[in-house]
């Protein structure tokens, strides 16, 4: 680990010319522009902005031709937002920036100007149109005094004919041209400020365990982070113009996943492992990560598909996310099926609360299980071993409150879509669908049947909010209550009855009374029940599991 003092021209030197970049895994420029402006202000003000962290990844990287024939000696891992803020005050396009257009209208956005009459803070502010349009030289673009022509002659002439031009048009009456300049000149010098960095150059191992313990501005930086930095590294471009770019294609499925999810699918399918620690080194190269991501995109293009067959169309219902990775690499090796088998385990997972704990060392077990079975059932046999799936779901599974039932509100939505139930709408799309086309996004509401009006100060609230007392209905439709009559929504919105049995309802649900409630309650959590015990049946069908 070594620190050096570096001077603010020369971290944003470093930027555009690529000896420094950003793991391509990081999100984008995230500040505000009074981030920026506070940023300015502060360096003005001689207060500290905090250290770098960088990695010296020269020892992770294998000698290759960049895509600029030229690969970043170090990645700025804590400083991201900072490096980036400092090209925009120098009004220089760091090199990881690849939208030149893009880039402008950030100049543009965070056009941030010193005001030279201020006499107290704020002494910088965000240009405005009202700013912009001001005839006289009193709010400075920061960018023009930092980026003053290097020759120290040229650079004063110039500062001393912007001051002389200030207080020609009667500005900064307080001071004579030489404290003008004096002020000028103090902005001018926060390009010289040192910030310290910190570089580490450890093993790989180190420098994971170093990473995944680091938090920036609360977000933590986690091991795949870091691994994907070491792919970065070694293939140049791949991260930003084909991994993030999939992440996008997933979202617009409607399957909005976390990076590290999908590069533990990469890693489960081509190392049958997730621990990247545990991983050989040999495997971070683009001979290996090409062929196992070409694999991971079409176990996941075959998932979808399975998945948007039972009625899965996002990822928004699921308990957890972190059973694809294990559904992904079972798509991989078993592509052929039975996928109902493969949905039977994923519910039964979710239901016992499988990823709950490390969920690291419980993706292991489960492709160790994988990797060792020679078929779809085998492997879903192994994997079924380690749960209590034999115990039927009860009534009591549909009685618990529905914020926290995240399985049993999945459930519930897959029994509804099950039935092809129609939505409460004018239009009664079928759940999912808008006309004949399932929808890729589609994100259930989830209804109180009774009212919480109905029902509040005469049933305990664990009741109201029991999971029995839900329907699932689409997002567009609003159904508003009448205070008076609360149960009439349902003759209102003209809710048929062959809508109501499709959502495992009794006709006469609107004449009950608030007395009948518990009864009525107990009753469809035991046929949902009844429904669910099916449902695992038919997905079971007749595997020896």
């Amino acid at each position: 680990m070594s620190y050096e003092a570096v001077k603010l021209y020369d971290i944003v030197k470093r930027a555009v010319h690529h000896e420094w970049s950003i793991p391509e895994f990081q999100r984008g420029f995230v500040w505000k522009s009074t981030q920026v402006r506070d940023l300015a202000e502060s360096l003005w003000l001689h207060y500290p902005i905090g250290s770098f962290l960088l990695w010296d990844s020269r020892g992770a990287g294998e000698p290759q031709t960049a895509v600029d024939a030229k690969v970043p000696t170090h990645w700025v891992v804590d400083g991201q937002q900072r490096t980036t803020a400092l090209c925009i005050l120098f009004g220089r396009k760091p090199y990881w920036w690849n939208d030149a257009e893009e880039w402008n209208r950030i100049l543009s956005k965070y056009d941030i100007r010193f005001d030279i009459e201020a006499k107290e803070p704020p002494y910088f502010l965000v240009a405005n149109a009202a700013v912009r349009a001001t005839k006289v030289p009193r709010y400075i673009p920061v960018r023009d005094l930092l980026n003053l022509d290097t020759k120290k002659d040229k650079d004063d002439e110039q500062l001393r004919k912007l001051a002389a031009e200030i207080k020609q048009h009667g500005l900064c009456k307080h001071m004579d041209t030489m404290e003008v300049y004096v002020r000028l000149d103090r902005v001018r010098k926060i390009r010289d400020a040192d910030v310290v960095t910190i570089t580490v150059d450890h093993d790989l191992e180190d420098v994971v365990e170093i990473f995944s313990r680091l938090n920036s501005k609360g977000t933590r930086v986690t091991e795949a982070d870091i691994y994907l930095g070491v792919v970065a590294a070694r293939m140049p471009g791949w991260v930003r113009e084909h991994f993030l770019p999939y992440l996008r294609e997933l979202t617009d499925a409607g399957f909005d996943i976390s990076p590290n999810l999908l590069f533990r699918c990469v890693t489960a399918i081509g190392a049958k492992k997730v621990r990247f620690r545990e991983i050989d080194d040999r495997f971070w190269s683009a001979e290996s990560i090409q062929p196992c991501w070409q694999r991971t995109k079409e176990a996941w293009k075959n998932l979808i598909a399975y998945f948007r067959q039972r009625g899965i169309l996002s990822s928004d219902p699921m308990p957890t996310e972190a059973a694809l990775v294990t559904m992904v690499a079972l798509m991989d090796k078993f592509p052929e099926g039975p996928f109902d088998l493969a949905l039977y385990w994923f519910l039964q997972a979710s239901r016992f609360g499988r990823y709950s704990g490390s969920s690291t060392t419980t993706l292991s077990e489960d492709l160790r299980d994988i990797g060792e079975a020679k078929s779809l059932t085998e492997a879903i046999t192994k994997l079924l071993n380690r749960l209590d799936h034999r115990t039927p779901l009860t009534a009591e599974d549909f009685l618990r409150d529905y914020g926290d039932a995240r399985f049993g509100r999945f459930l519930l939505y897959l029994l509804v879509y099950r039935e092809k139930a129609l939505d409460w709408d004018e239009q009664s799309h079928r759940i999912g669908f808008e006309g004949v086309q399932a929808l890729a996004d589609f994100r259930p509401q989830w209804h109180h049947i009774f009212p919480r009006k109905f029902l509040e100060g005469k049933v305990s609230e664990d009741k109201i909010n029991a999971l029995a007392n839900i329907a699932v209905i689409g997002p567009k439709i609003n159904i508003r209550i009448n205070a008076r009559a609360p149960m009439d929504y349902i003759s209102r919105y003209n809710i048929t009855a062959d809508k109501l049995k499709a959502q495992f309802i009794d006709e006469d649900v609107m004449h009950r009374t608030v007395d009948e409630y518990e009864d009525w309650l107990q009753t469809r959590a035991q046929r949902l029940a009844e429904a669910a015990n099916r449902f695992l049946d038919e997905l079971k069908g007749n595997a020896d599991v």
